[in-house]
């Protein structure tokens, strides 16, 4: 599959979930404009020293203060540390032995990093944290070391994206099932509910 086409697929999915489902506010406004920056600076890529950034990559790091509340929390910087190595190490696992990648780069990354992130933490808005930062910072990262061998690849390319918005899409749909298997509960003790006072109530016409 072209780099870049999951990316505009979930983008556009994402900015729609956003802008129709979230409640209104700051946050949706925010998330709705980040996603379509994201979407509009996607073919460009800018020349900073020795490194080529794509520019949408520019605008996600910005996008991430949003979520500056981790740095006050030592076992999410950990947590987001740990991504980032872990991030890192797949990719130059994949460069070195490519044959042991025994699913898609775009599949294997997201899948991997969302089951360890969510054994470490429960909260949405802190697995997206944790993911996003440790990934992001792991592309840096891995370019540093790249450069380092003078080897030159784009810091955030759309191969790149395409695995960010794969990790968000599963996050969200965990989210999704996970909100759904709570209002089914809620709902079915709801109905369960109104059948004892019934019950008591007849119990004491018949002792009366």
């Amino acid at each position: 599959m072209t780099n870049g086409l999951l990316f505009l697929w979930f983008a556009w999915m994402l900015w729609i979930i956003v802008t129709f489902f979230m409640k209104k506010g700051t946050k949706r406004t925010y998330f709705a404009c980040i996603i379509l920056l994201l979407i509009n600076c996607s073919n460009t890529t800018l020349k900073i020293g020795d490194y080529h950034v794509l520019l949408s990559f520019i605008v996600l790091l910005a996008g991430l203060l949003f979520f500056h509340s981790v740095a006050q929390s030592f076992y999410l910087l950990f947590s987001s540390f740990t991504i980032c190595l872990g991030y890192t190490a797949i990719l130059f696992w994949e460069q070195i032995t490519p044959i042991w990648m025994f699913l898609p780069r775009v599949i294997l990354i997201p899948l991997t990093l969302t089951i360890i992130i969510t054994i470490l933490t429960k909260q949405f808005e802190k697995r997206l944290a944790i993911g996003l930062i440790g990934i992001t910072c792991g592309e840096i990262y891995h370019s540093f070391i790249l450069t380092s061998y003078t080897i030159q690849e784009v810091i955030g390319d759309k191969a790149f994206f395409d695995m960010i918005l794969t990790f968000i899409m599963l996050q969200t749909i965990l989210e999704i099932l996970h909100k759904g298997k709570l209002a089914i509960y809620t709902f079915s003790q709801n109905i369960g509910q109104p059948l004892q006072p019934v019950k008591n109530k007849t119990r004491k016409t018949m002792n009366g």
